[in-house]
């Protein structure tokens, strides 16, 4: 058994063009997703934006520190299409993609009212991004609802 390691290495290598590729490539994404999303959570949810992701410095502005916790959520929403872009087997609509990115930005901006405190800059942006969420959201259902799924 031992002679013939190099041939099992040669097939080896030949099959990772094929299947074994795509797997490889799947479980990197479903990988890297998983860290995003993580590391989008422990941010968003946080006391202190400033942990293990971040370098340590100490965020005295509220401000900066509701602009990491809104990124914080498009890296969520991007980390959670990662993971549904591998198991999906459809193609995804331009406005469920932003519907979900907008979604998980607003969660981060209402963590970061919770724990920062909220100003007129945060609530506003706040409402403007609800309101552009419920209009995606409407158009998205009346395209949804057009489409003809007898192709």
């Amino acid at each position: 058994m031992d002679g013939l390691w190099g041939f099992i290495l040669l097939i080896g290598f030949v099959h990772v063009r094929g299947a074994m590729r795509s797997l490889i490539a799947r479980s990197i994404l479903v990988i890297l997703g998983g860290t995003m999303i993580a590391m989008a959570l422990i941010t968003i949810f946080s006391p202190e934006v400033g942990n293990r992701f971040l370098p340590p410095v100490e965020l005295g502005n509220a401000a900066l520190s509701t602009m990491i916790r809104t990124y914080a959520g498009f890296w969520l929403g991007c980390g959670y299409l990662t993971i549904r872009f591998v198991y999906s087997s459809s193609k995804v609509q331009i406005g469920s993609v932003l519907l979900y990115i907008f979604g998980c930005m607003i969660i981060g901006r209402i963590a970061s009212i919770f724990f920062d405190g909220y100003n007129s800059h945060s609530l506003i942006s706040l409402g403007l991004g609800i309101i552009l969420f419920l209009s995606l959201y409407t158009v998205h259902q009346l395209r949804k609802n057009q489409l003809d799924y007898n192709l």
